[in-house]
């Protein structure tokens, strides 16, 4: 392993690291994050909101300090995302475009509209906390350990959640848009 670098005294400023970490840690999690954010906030401007006022929020607290605890960060958008539609005056307005807007949803550009419906309209018919813990299962990639953290929940709570949503998942939605083990 070669030594590290050494750094000349006009480099001493780690900032430049601490914008290389952030860079990454928002590259690696961002998508992720607004999805889930999606799940509360109809509306994607909030939603972006949400998720750069609790990803701020993480990083000042833990992020800037050393290891990334991924369910933090998605506990702390989760907060953000709680607190912005609790003290939104447009709730009922966002209700309404959530009915027919895409929600919280956001699909992949190659799959088939009919398939996107269907499967969008499936996760929507699950309980919050069916889906909540269903989006960061296998669309955030998370274990169920990380899921239980983000969501402050017990691990088999979670685990049961997520397992009773797939289970629920797999009589809504059409034979075409199932997965063939």
């Amino acid at each position: 392993m070669p030594p590290p670098a050494r750094r000349s005294a006009e480099s001493t400023d780690p900032a430049p690291d601490r914008e290389r970490v952030w860079a990454r840690l928002w590259d690696a999690h961002a998508p992720a994050l607004f999805l889930f954010a999606r799940q509360w906030l109809a509306d994607p401007s909030s939603a972006e909101d949400a998720v750069q006022a609790g990803f701020v929020k993480f990083w000042r607290a833990r992020g800037a300090h050393g290891g990334v605890d991924v369910p933090l960060l998605f506990a702390a958008v989760r907060s953000e995302a709680l607190d912005l539609l609790r003290s939104s005056s447009r709730r009922a307005e966002r209700e309404r475009r959530a009915a027919i807007d895409d929600a919280w949803w956001e699909a992949d550009p190659l799959v088939g509209r009919e398939r996107e419906a269907a499967v969008r309209a499936a996760l929507e018919a699950l309980p919050p906390e069916q889906r909540e813990a269903v989006v960061l299962r296998v669309w955030a990639g998370l274990s169920f350990a990380e899921i239980a953290r983000a969501l402050d929940a017990n691990e088999n709570t979670v685990t049961a959640r997520c397992r009773r949503g797939l289970e629920k998942l797999e009589r809504l939605l059409p034979e075409e848009c199932r997965e063939s083990p």
